[in-house]
């Protein structure tokens, strides 16, 4: 009883404490493997930047977020594979700060059992990515970057005659893991060397 409670409370408390308060039954290498798994499955996710003076002066230093597509698996360690306009904002105000940008992806199938008669997105994987993020190429007609990025996006080829379309490398440096309900699952920091290490399922790598 007095698991279930604690559990229970947990997951109410999930984005304010790194971990739960009974011995989670997730290990941080499993967590890392999932975590991979979902950025590997998921394909989608919010970029957030700070906004820029130039572009909002009323505004400047807020956090900005909104949705984007990005490929997990071009890159054996992790990294996100991005391929943006410059009229999104978030281009804008990354390239201004480059090294003040993050990446949240949530779990869009279940990976846990379900509490009842179905799941919610709460009990799911969701993982938040604090990163560094560069221009991979000043031409958006790069081949090789976009075979791998079209293989979850395959939409984005159209995209390539629009030249204010370029392909950028999101870094990621630091994780924070919310698995579920606390726990049960694991909450917390995930060591980056676990998550760059954890299997993508062999996809195709760039260098």
């Amino acid at each position: 009883m007095r698991v279930v409670t604690c559990m229970m409370w947990m997951a109410s408390l999930a984005y304010a404490l790194p971990h739960g308060c009974v011995d989670t039954q997730q290990s941080v290498d499993a967590a890392a493997k999932l975590a991979r798994t979902v950025i590997s499955d998921t394909g989608i996710g919010t970029i957030m930047t700070l906004m820029d003076g130039s572009i909002n002066p009323d505004f400047e230093g807020h956090p900005f977020g909104l949705m984007e597509y990005y490929n997990g698996d071009c890159y054996k360690n992790g990294d996100l594979l991005l391929f943006m306009s410059d009229l999104q904002m978030n281009a804008r105000n990354a390239r201004e700060q480059p090294n003040k940008v993050s990446f949240t992806v949530r779990a869009l199938k279940d990976y846990n059992p379900s509490w009842g008669n179905r799941s919610t997105p709460v009990e799911q994987p969701r993982v938040a990515m604090m990163g560094e993020i560069k221009l991979v190429n000043e031409s958006p007609n790069d081949d090789e970057l976009m075979k791998c990025f079209a293989t979850k996006h395959p939409e984005a080829k159209a995209w390539q005659q629009f030249h204010d379309f370029h392909f950028y490398r999101f870094q990621v440096e630091s994780l924070y893991y919310v698995g579920g309900f606390g726990g049960i699952n694991y909450i917390g920091w995930l060591p980056l060397h676990k998550y760059q290490h954890a299997s993508n399922h062999g996809h195709m790598h760039l260098q």
